[in-house]
């Protein structure tokens, strides 16, 4: 945040409080002293949380509103979304556009506002693919595509009173998280991780901490030159490997150390895996998508977050103990994790 920012002045309203993002986000806002709501029609997951709940979904507009108007807030940190990789009609993800349509008309409406971040996604390329430009898209399902449309609807909003910026994070790990980066994190400390190949993948990837710092950073700064109508990717600087993730892992939980395997093996895995989701369980250790997904590396352009962000608060190893701290309390990790 700008060090001459008056803390009493600031009210900001999270959407999508109670989910992992989100979580973190209220934890932060309130660490900092900042009055904070969560609108979310999901509880929190911290019972800390709860006074600050407020159960609205954002595509009832007028619920929405009465949140907006007795609130009255300066900041809006828009996370709210539907999820789903799966092929889900586009009418589903409804949220991901009338909700921020809903957002947008509030905002306008509501004279205390004065700067907005609406966080997409990557998807609103396909997987890997780092486009040339803000509006170059090319979603390769329906979630990236509503994601896309939101998009489109923020930077096509007429005359908006107040500042917009918008957020593309890389896949963001750490306490509260769930699905396949804690998948990883408890297959390296049951020694059942396995390095792909010798190939070096740099991941794009976020520790929460680093997320939600960034993402207030961004929404809370004061020269709108830097952040007025932009668009703004968020990972871990400096970057990281794949192997250099998963090794960090492996010493801070002092597991097994990691032996690499070659590619063809994970690509059969991948198909049992696929096989075994087909028949219902949702969360298989490895499939093709999964597969697909860790041997796609890229560097984003992050040019303009470090400008506005600067240092950032968590390197690879503060990030991993903290998240093996979190799974170590919740029973979800063998090995106690120490500091490296």
């Amino acid at each position: 945040m700008s060090d001459n920012k008056n803390i009493s002045t600031l009210k900001v309203m999270v959407t999508g409080g109670s989910g992992f993002i989100g979580t973190n986000a209220v934890d932060y806002l309130i660490g900092q002293g900042i009055e904070t709501i969560n609108i979310d029609f999901n509880p929190p997951k911290k019972k800390s949380h709860n006074h600050l709940w407020r159960n609205v979904d954002i595509r009832k507009y007028d619920l929405l509103e009465k949140e907006f108007i007795s609130f009255q807030p300066t900041h809006v940190l828009h996370l709210a979304a539907t999820l789903g990789m799966e092929q889900y009609g586009l009418d589903y993800f409804s949220a991901n556009t009338d909700g921020v349509e809903n957002i947008l008309e509030c905002c306008q409406r509501t004279s205390s506002v004065r700067q907005v971040l609406f966080t997409s996604s990557l998807l609103v390329c396909e997987n890997g693919y780092i486009p040339n430009g803000d509006t170059e898209y090319c979603p390769p399902n329906n979630y990236g595509k509503s994601k896309m449309i939101g998009e489109e609807i923020v930077r096509n909003f007429d005359n908006p009173k107040f500042i917009w910026s918008i957020v593309r994070p890389t896949s963001i790990w750490g306490p509260w998280f769930q699905y396949s980066y804690k998948t990883f994190f408890k297959m390296v400390d049951k020694s059942l991780y396995f390095h792909i190949g010798n190939n070096k993948i740099i991941k794009p990837a976020c520790y929460v901490g680093n997320t939600v710092y960034m993402m207030c950073k961004i929404m809370l700064e004061d020269n709108n030159e830097k952040v007025s109508s932009k668009t703004f990717y968020l990972s871990d600087y400096p970057e990281y490997t794949t192997k250099e993730w998963a090794n960090t892992i492996q010493q801070i939980l002092k597991s097994k150390k990691i032996v690499t395997l070659p590619r063809f093996l994970f690509q059969l895995l991948a198909i049992c895996g696929d096989v075994i989701k087909f028949f219902g369980y949702n969360d298989p250790p490895i499939s093709s998508f999964r597969l697909k997904n860790l041997l796609t590396g890229g560097s984003y352009p992050t040019g303009n977050t470090k400008i506005v962000c600067g240092i950032l608060p968590y390197n690879l190893k503060t990030g991993v103990y903290e998240t093996s701290l979190w799974m170590y309390q919740q029973n979800q990790l063998n090995h106690k994790p120490t500091i490296i």
